[in-house]
C-alpha cells in the first residue's frame, strides 16, 4: 500500500471516475516501489528530522512518484521516457550510496 493517497494521485492525473481505481492503486504502489529502489533506501532520508509515527513524504519525492505513475498510466512511449527522466531529477537528491 502506497504512502501516497489514491485520491491525490487521481487528482494529479485528472482522473474523475472510479473505474480504474484498482489498476491505479497497483500502478501507484509500483511507482513508489520503483522510486524507493532508485534512491536505494526504504524511505526518503530527511536529515535532522525527528522520528514520527507516520512521516510525511517530501513534496519532491511525491512528485517523482506521481511522474512515474503518469508514465505508466497515461503516457505515450516517447512521453513516458520524458516523464521518467523528470522523475529521476526529482528523486536524485534522495539517492543514497553514490560514494560522495
Amino acid at each position: 500500500m502506497s504512502a501516497i493517497n489514491l485520491e491525490d494521485a487521481k487528482a494529479f492525473l485528472d482522473v474523475i471516475h472510479e473505474a480504474d481505481d484498482g489498476k491505479l492503486q497497483i500502478l501507484l504502489d509500483a511507482a513508489e516501489d520503483e522510486a524507493l529502489q532508485f534512491i536505494d533506501a526504504p524511505y526518503p532520508y530527511i536529515p535532522d528530522s525527528e522520528p514520527v509515527s507516520e512521516p510525511a513524504l517530501p513534496a519532491s519525492f511525491v512528485m517523482g512518484v506521481l511522474l512515474l505513475l503518469q508514465a505508466n498510466y497515461q503516457a505515450t512511449p516517447d512521453d513516458a521516457r520524458k516523464l521518467r527522466d523528470a522523475a529521476e531529477i526529482k528523486l536524485m537528491p534522495f539517492r543514497c550510496g553514490l560514494g560522495v
